[in-house]
């Protein structure tokens, strides 16, 4: 047995000073085959506007590089932005890269940068909410990029490193209509070759990438495997080299073979309840806090996910810079969840809950119902696909409850903002936490990570005494990799990248 396991909650850096180059590992491009990786679901879009999936990231990162990067702790790094400054407090300027191009040969310059940018806060961006503190974009010269802002927004920086920082070519967006959820161009390590819908995703090394040193395979082959067993099967057969989303109730079989390695890392993936506040069975917080209470967190880790994970005491881990305020604690007491629902004159309350159809989140549905039952709630699980399920849920808000993962985001405030505040795409109510709006605002005007922590402990309270969402565990990432894969990284967003991955 191989055990790789990188338990590093790090600190995200601050943002609000300029970053430098540094120059890339590896040694000279690594050429080498055809790297199969297995993974849960399928992207969404292959738009990073239009994309309603967190899932679709490692999909989109061999296609899109972002202006700003970061390492395994959220730290920012140099992305197609060598540099960045804040002039002031409303005006980031970014220094692009000389002589990146984009997969079709159009340059990546400071006008594809506005052109992306404004894309990214128009009409059809499931995104707009991200740089709605952008008022204007402005091109100082080929290189250089001015982003004029409403206000200050200490989270703009890692914004950058995230869907909106995704740079799309600007001549292959307007040839498609303004949409390229079916014909990717990028500017990252890989192009685009096929999309089987449902099946596979297949990229080849773009030979004009910037990073002449970093190492790539020289084709990437990502096949959809949503049952978990299948996964860990197809990996131990050989028929691929690396395998996403392994199950706790698989990583034992993967630990016990020879030839395979379990990489395991803490992340910001959360599994949760989604509710919706507009809807007449889950509209009062004191049910919502009720369901909370009646969980057993602590059977739930044990039970479904093996212990690999750990309790949450909000929507951020212990740990990391932001971690929840010590007031912000997530009890179990049925019998205090019991007076809620007497409270709210909810008894016999039933609702239906949205899950993804796979053994694992099936398991814990069926943990949570019993649960919920000893207070006399009855939940009634609507088992789709992934993508099905995010779709009903997000798009057309067929259940008030969806027992789903929030995968994270570079920055906390952005966390924060995607699922609580009013207009947010993650946010079905459309009601905003009370309190959040006030919290985000003083985090946005803070100038060092001391004053953001504390707005941000205002946040992780208010959405604690709200409960819009319900955390229930933070799974670790679990990766099973074959003998021959070299050079795999992780992240605390659990979201790798296969920059740098060869195999020997």
């Amino acid at each position: 047995m191989r055990m790789s396991s990188r338990i590093r909650v790090g600190l995200a850096a601050a943002m609000l000073v300029a970053v430098s180059a540094c120059g890339g590992g590896g040694s000279d491009g690594g050429d080498g085959g055809t790297l199969r990786v297995a993974t849960q679901a399928d992207i969404s879009s292959m738009d990073p506007i239009r994309g309603n999936s967190g899932g679709d990231h490692q999909m989109l990162y061999p296609l899109y590089d972002t202006l700003v990067s970061f390492d395994e702790d959220l730290q920012p790094q140099p992305g197609l932005a060598e540099s960045w400054e804040y002039e002031t407090p409303t005006a980031l300027v970014l220094k692009l890269r000389e002589g990146v191009t984009f997969h079709d040969g159009a340059p990546l310059d400071a006008e594809a940068v506005k052109y992306n940018l404004e894309r990214a806060a128009a009409e059809g961006s499931n995104i707009a909410a991200d740089v709605e503190s952008i008022e204007s974009v402005e091109v100082v010269d080929d290189l250089t990029v001015k982003l004029n802002l409403t206000q200050p927004n200490s989270a703009l920086v890692m914004t950058l490193a995230d869907r909106a920082g995704m740079m799309v070519s600007p001549q292959a967006a307007e040839a498609a209509g303004g949409d390229l959820s079916t014909n990717p161009v990028g500017a990252g390590g890989w192009k685009f070759v096929d999309w089987k819908r449902g099946t596979s995703m297949t990229y080849e090394k773009f030979d004009d990438y910037w990073d002449e040193d970093v190492e790539r395979v020289d084709k990437v082959v990502i096949r959809v495997m949503p049952e978990p067993k299948t996964r860990a099967t197809s990996l131990r057969s050989g028929q691929q080299d690396i395998a996403w989303d392994i199950v706790p109730a698989d990583a034992e079989s993967i630990q016990d073979d020879d030839k395979l390695t379990l990489h395991e890392q803490p992340r910001m993936w959360t599994w949760m309840i989604y509710t919706n506040r507009a809807s007449e069975e889950l509209g009062d917080p004191r049910v919502r806090r009720a369901l909370s209470l009646a969980m057993d967190r602590d059977q739930l880790l044990k039970s479904a996910y093996f212990g690999l994970g750990t309790k949450p005491r909000g929507f951020l881990p212990d740990g990391y810079w932001a971690e929840p305020s010590e007031k912000a604690q997530l009890d179990y007491d049925v019998d205090e969840a019991k007076k809620l629902i007497a409270e709210a004159g909810a008894e016999g309350l039933s609702f239906d809950m949205l899950l993804y159809a796979d053994s694992t989140s099936t398991r814990v549905g069926e943990i949570l119902k019993q649960q919920w039952s000893e207070i006399g709630v009855t939940a009634n699980l609507v088992p789709r696909e992934v993508n099905q399920a995010n779709s009903d849920y997000f798009n057309d808000v067929k259940t008030p409850a969806f027992f789903a993962a929030w995968t994270g985001r570079p920055d906390p405030a952005l966390t924060y903002r995607l699922m609580f505040t009013k207009e947010a795409y993650f946010n079905t109510s459309k009601q905003s936490t009370p309190g959040i709006e006030e919290a985000l605002a003083e985090d946005a005007v803070a100038t060092t990570q001391e004053d953001r922590k504390k707005a941000l402990d205002k946040a992780s309270e208010a959405v604690v005494e709200d409960m819009p969402i319900i955390p229930i565990v933070f799974q670790h990432s679990l990766t099973g990799l074959g003998e021959n894969v070299e050079g795999f990284e992780s992240n605390l967003l659990g979201k790798p990248k296969l920059l740098g991955v060869t195999l020997k």
